[in-house]
């Protein structure tokens, strides 16, 4: 594959930017128009299906004229039979049935990675009831994080099933309806799946009405069934906020998840003589904050400065370049100095930062691979598909980020530093991962 020089950008050149999608933090970007790429939908097979099956046309057609590259990751062939076998079943299926098709006939374009920002979901005012629960995904399996009224003590307890299928079985049925940039993109984006009872319904897990859920804890709680009503979408999202599918919760007593009210903010950790600074979303660094850290970087009482953009789902790429120069000046820049903190919620703008650092820098990586990628496509356009079943949009990429080199083969950052996320950590308030970089000894083997 070639892409031109309108289809590939080296380094923040135009806009990457933010905005609120679903419980998402999604990120698209500008970019000159392009021409069409690819055959025309007139090559797929004429099915008859009504107007739903003209907007799976129209899907095709918009993803050959917008996308640069769309069988980077799937043949077209297999694409195009998947879609002419949907457009032939779905006026037999539920209104959820066909959704949950959608959803895994759009992620076949990413299966192999690189392409996460390309999201089939339900159009605005669409959406369907959810669970009224926050999830995340630790090592030690699948634990609710915050609840809503009437719920509260279920917070900590592990979820072991849905409806009396066994957790394990209910995420390998929603891994494909998954986009991706890499492996990490799944456990980061499938809440989103997790939770909407379309979704479950359309994959035969759950029928109508309430939801019962096998849950076991928190503490020494045995085995049982709770069940729980499902709530509108809307009444969610101004509960768990907008990034509340796909993050943790705050947390007073654990450094990167507190809310401090600016999305950069540094602290300095006398006891490991370290600088810490904390970036929870790309946007324009506070320029008095900024300089603040790069003076107190170059103090001589600072063995360690760690940059920690765990938890940070994206935002303006055009903003972190003042960030950038800072952990590149050379009182930052040491070898096993700096340490970048990364986790499964670091994508989008904030994949490019780390990636910038790492080309760049002699940094350290710590905590978990990111959920997005070094070199990955990505501003989406936004096709409205208003006659299906239930009316969806889907993100089409349009340009390729290329933020490491055009061989790179990898999905993700590796961290050097490898800790993963336990909920026993989480609710206990300790950040292991950050305690296995203050552990080690600035500049030795360990910290590189």
């Amino acid at each position: 594959m070639v892409l031109n020089a309108a289809d590939r950008v080296r380094r923040p050149a135009v806009p990457l930017v933010g905005f609120l999608l679903v419980g998402l933090v999604l990120v698209a970007c500008g970019a000159p128009a392009r021409t069409p790429y690819g055959p025309s939908v007139a090559t797929a097979t004429a099915t008859p299906g009504g107007a739903a099956a003209a907007d799976l046309d129209l899907l095709l057609d918009r993803i050959e004229s917008i996308h640069p590259d769309p069988w980077h990751g799937v043949a077209r062939a297999d694409f195009v039979a998947a879609l002419d076998r949907l457009k032939g079943d779905i006026g037999s299926m539920t209104s959820s049935q066909a959704e949950v098709a959608v959803m895994r006939l759009v992620a076949m374009i990413s299966a192999k990675g690189g392409d996460g920002h390309m999201f089939a979901l339900p159009a605005t005012g669409h959406e369907g009831p959810v669970l009224p629960v926050r999830l995340y995904e630790f090592a030690d399996g699948v634990h609710l994080t915050a609840a809503m009224s009437g719920y509260e003590e279920l917070v900590g307890a592990r979820l072991l099933g849905v409806n009396g299928h066994p957790i394990e079985a209910v995420l390998a049925a929603l891994e494909p309806l998954v986009p991706r940039d890499g492996p990490a993109t799944v456990p980061a984006f499938r809440p989103v799946f997790l939770l909407r009872t379309e979704v479950l319904a359309g994959l035969g897990l759950i029928g109508d009405g309430p939801v019962p859920l096998s849950v076991a804890g928190p503490g020494t709680a045995p085995e049982r069934t709770v069940t729980v009503t499902p709530v509108p979408f809307a009444a969610y999202v101004d509960w768990a906020g907008p990034g509340g599918m796909t993050s943790l919760p705050a947390r007073s007593d654990t450094l990167y998840l507190e809310d401090r009210g600016s999305v950069f903010w540094w602290e300095y950790l006398a006891d490991s003589r370290t600088l810490y600074a904390r970036y929870t979303a790309v946007r324009r660094p506070d320029g008095a904050a900024l300089a603040a850290f790069s003076a107190r970087a170059a103090e001589p009482d600072v063995d360690r400065v760690v940059l920690d953009l765990r938890q940070n789902p994206g935002g303006d790429n055009r903003t972190y370049a003042s960030l950038l120069d800072a952990v590149q000046a050379p009182e930052v820049d040491r070898p096993g100095h700096l340490v970048v903190m990364v986790d499964r919620v670091t994508f989008s703008a904030a994949a490019n930062l780390a990636t910038q650092v790492e080309q760049s820098t002699s940094a350290v990586f710590a905590g978990e691979p990111m959920g997005g990628g070094l070199n990955f496509w990505d501003d989406v356009t936004w096709l409205d598909l208003p006659d299906l079943p239930v009316p969806m949009r889907v993100g089409i990429s349009r340009l390729y980020w290329e933020m490491s080199t055009p061989d790179d083969p990898r999905l993700t950052i590796q961290p050097q530093i490898a800790v993963e996320v336990t909920s026993a950590d989480y609710f206990a308030g300790v950040d292991a991962a950050l305690d296995a970089v203050l552990a080690a000894t600035p500049g030795s083997d360990a910290a590189r």
